[in-house]
């Protein structure tokens, strides 16, 4: 069981490292181009062995039970922003998107559990990532079942919902690069700068980069209606 253990922690890290350098090619390479598809693929498959290897690692301690949560909301972070270039002629989800969803709003139960055991016992740090993690999981993956089921309607003629696929697969694919910012970051935490400033920091810095990138792409649509 201890080399089993040892295997992962080592393809985590080379996965870990695999996905930070491949995840920086899609985003300056031509959209649907080879280079993009490539390093896309690459990306996805790094990412799942991170969080493949996170879970097997799990162990009831905080520590390992937040890696895992995060390998959780990573995961479908990447596998939405694949899934959504399969759907975008079409949103009807296949079983597979339904239980990631689902198995995603779990996760973030747990985690938003473990947030409240953690600021009993006082471990604050503990408390505040695992709800705000938790609440982001549960958000995404709520506003996906809701896509699914029809009850957050898609309009077509609208620009920015017209490519609601290619909005959310700039912002899926972008948070699952966070976390891999962010967990290569924790690791070589500079000890002048706060745990929880690292932990949090590239998921704002990130989604504004994200933001502004989303609203270039609907005013590019906006102007060739």
């Amino acid at each position: 069981m201890e080399m089993i253990l040892k295997m992962a922690l080592y393809v985590h890290i080379v996965a870990g490292f695999t996905a930070l350098a491949a995840g920086l090619v899609p985003m300056f390479a031509q959209k649907g181009g080879k280079a993009h598809v490539f390093w896309g693929n690459v990306f996805y498959w790094a990412m799942f062995l991170v969080a493949l290897t996170a879970l097997i690692r799990f162990k009831m301690e905080f520590r390992l039970i937040f890696l895992a949560g995060i390998a959780v909301f990573s995961f479908y972070n990447t596998f939405t922003g694949a899934r959504l270039v399969r759907m975008k002629k079409n949103l009807a989800p296949e079983l597979i998107d339904w239980i990631g969803a689902i198995l995603t709003i779990i996760s973030a139960f747990a985690m938003m559990t473990f947030g409240v055991l953690a600021y009993q016992k006082g471990i604050t740090f503990y408390a505040i990532l695992f709800n705000v993690f938790g609440i982001f999981s549960l958000l995404m993956a709520t506003e996906d079942l809701r896509v699914f089921s029809g009850k957050k309607l898609i309009d077509n003629t609208v620009p920015f919902q017209a490519r609601y696929w290619f909005q959310n697969h700039i912002s899926r694919m972008g948070g699952a690069y966070i976390a891999t910012v962010t967990a290569f970051l924790v690791v070589n935490n500079p000890p002048y700068i706060p745990s929880l400033v690292v932990w949090i920091a590239p998921g704002v810095i990130g989604g504004v980069i994200i933001g502004r990138t989303r609203r270039y792409y609907m005013e590019k649509a906006k102007g060739k209606l």
